[in-house]
């Protein structure tokens, strides 16, 4: 572990210059996300406590079953949201400039995204999509509204963006980043666009970046074609394949059977072969994991007692991989700064530059000793 972090500092001494020069491409959705608690109780001094569990929210619900009743949230931010925006401005932090196609706001683009880095370029193709994330010690709810999001297929992209603008955009960047699959309808028909009038004919020397998001909603159908998408996208670069823990699990019903074991080495085991990506990752808040042509890795990200924010945690996490990818570490290598980017955002509500990765490894490997 300590010649690991050792290793991923050396890289990131170097990592402006090589980031820099770096095209990146990203799609395809964009949110505003507003972060709130839910209030439990209140007391006659004014003091207000908020539900701290998943558990503890979903037990108040379900006693409340056969009647009304009414639920009082607070809001802690108003922020720009969405896999792909918030996975770019990471990115953009870290000092990689980032070509965003997404629901960014029209005619206009929405306030929200005033926010993101000087270093993304958005261009947008339709309104954004609207969350309430609720926040609890042990996970979140998202609840979305996915407005205009619904409707937009390749077709609309083309048509808002234009086709040769797309090509300049993909076909020449070293890392695509296709994320939150899941929450727009017309997925699969944008990535059936994408290798058909911008990838057919081009080489193979890019990487790819995939993030189904939380596919529960989907249809088996719809996934199988998903994953034979993934497979094809592997005609035009090498493809990393990022799930969590529910996800995998989808995914193994669907494609290896609903034996589903507990341990999530076994889970990758079995899903990697299946899959056709060159790398398969798995994390969840506790351990990550991922498999490639020389072999399998985990990182135990560290423990964060009382997190800042948790909402984008896993979009900073897929920023930290994608950046070590492009400084060239290995599959373990990058497992380790995927989980440094995410916990350094976790701890400080703001995505990590440099520097604050760089000092918060140096801290890793002071605790090796």
């Amino acid at each position: 572990m300590r010649d690991k972090l050792l290793l991923i500092q050396e890289h990131l001494q170097n990592a402006p210059a090589i980031l820099a020069s770096k095209k990146i491409a990203a799609g395809f959705d964009g949110f505003v996300d507003s972060i709130v608690k839910v209030v439990n109780t209140k007391t006659e001094s004014g003091t207000t406590e908020h539900f701290e569990t998943i558990k503890q929210f979903g037990d108040y619900i379900s006693a409340k079953s056969g009647s009304g009743f009414s639920l009082e949230s607070e809001e802690q931010l108003l922020k720009l949201g969405g896999n792909m925006p918030i996975m770019a401005n990471a990115m953009a932090q870290l000092g990689t400039g980032v070509d965003c196609v997404g629901a960014f706001g029209l005619p206009s683009l929405h306030p929200a995204f005033a926010g993101m880095h000087p270093s993304c370029t958005l261009h947008s193709f339709t309104n954004p999509g609207f969350t309430t994330a609720m926040e609890f010690t042990d996970g979140k709810i998202m609840l979305a509204q996915m407005t205009d999001l619904n409707h937009a297929n390749w077709a609309v992209i083309k048509s808002a963006i234009g086709l040769q603008k797309l090509k300049d955009i993909f076909s020449d960047a070293d890392l695509v980043c296709l994320v939150n699959w899941s929450e727009l309808d017309h997925s699969n028909n944008i990535w059936q666009g994408l290798i058909d009038e911008v990838f057919t004919g081009t080489g193979a020397t890019r990487q790819f970046f995939v993030d189904l998001s939380d596919c529960s909603k989907r249809s088996t159908e719809t996934i199988k074609i998903a994953i034979n998408l993934v497979k094809q996208f592997g005609n035009y670069g090498k493809v990393t394949l990022s799930l969590n823990r529910n996800e995998a699990g989808i995914l193994h019903k669907i494609f290896v059977g609903s034996n589903l074991s507990e341990e999530l080495h076994e889970v990758g085991n079995a899903l990697f072969p299946m899959l056709g990506a060159a790398t398969l990752i798995i994390h969840t808040s506790k351990m990550s994991l991922a498999w490639d042509a020389e072999g399998t890795y985990a990182n135990q990200p560290v423990f964060i007692a009382n997190p800042t924010i948790s909402t984008g945690a896993g979009d900073n996490f897929n920023a930290g991989f994608c950046t070590a990818q492009l400084l060239g570490l290995d599959t373990g290598a990058s497992l380790i700064l995927a989980n440094s980017s995410s916990n350094c955002y976790i701890k400080s509500g703001e995505s990590p530059t440099l520097k604050v990765l760089d000092d918060y490894i140096s801290q890793l490997i002071s605790s090796s000793l």
